[in-house]
């Protein structure tokens, strides 16, 4: 593993990638690469996911209790902060997830997502500029995270976009189940992160 970087403009470190012709590049963030250049993850700032016509959408103010939770978690507690939301059925955790990073970016903070390669869709030609300057704080959503290697979650936790000391910095992780939480909350150890679990309730009305 690799982490490859050159100097942008003053004050501003770019780290940059290129893959089959394809240029990836972040600012104010660490890239982690495989020996060929794949990206290990790519770090993007987030975007509300496409609408899913198959999917019946929940009734209204039916996840504003694990939300105000989120919410209490986001402002509260350590400067950096870990949560592993997880769920039976996957999709509802993630959705939550959205409506979650939705409600932050509305409150000022930057929100960026970080999706396992090396099969993960790059993001458009260009550099990510992740910097939470002027932010409230950032949070980092990493979806399907108990399909992760924990070797690459490590990488993922010693990004430097994540170890800012004067940003409050949020990461939440949304999983089927806690099967390897236990094994990823010890590699917070050294971080000095506060740890949290958080149960997400099946969707309603056949969502699955």
């Amino acid at each position: 593993m690799t982490d490859r970087s050159e100097t942008g403009p003053p004050g501003m470190e770019q780290h940059v990638t290129a893959d089959g012709g394809f240029a990836y590049g972040v600012i104010g963030a660490s890239l982690h690469v495989f020996g060929d250049g794949t990206p290990l993850y790519v770090l993007e700032n987030w975007r509300p996911p496409p609408p899913d016509a198959a999917s019946r959408p929940e009734p209204p103010g039916g996840r504003e209790r694990e939300l105000a939770d989120l919410r209490t978690w986001r402002e509260e507690g350590p400067r950096l902060a870990v949560r592993w939301l997880h769920g039976p059925d996957g999709r509802g955790g993630s959705l939550l997830a959205a409506e979650f990073a939705r409600e932050a970016l509305a409150d000022g903070w930057r929100v960026v997502t970080a999706v396992h390669g090396p099969g993960a869709v790059l993001p458009p030609p260009g550099s990510q500029d992740l910097r939470p300057a002027g932010a409230q704080g950032l949070i980092l959503i990493v979806d399907h995270a108990d399909r992760w290697p924990l070797t690459h979650l490590t990488w993922l936790f010693s990004n430097a976009l994540l170890h800012r000391p004067d940003v409050p910095t949020r990461l939440l992780l949304p999983a089927r189940s806690t099967d390897t939480w236990p094994a990823v909350r010890a590699t917070l150890a050294n971080h000095r992160a506060g740890t949290s679990a958080m149960f997400s309730a099946p969707l309603q009305d056949g969502g699955a």
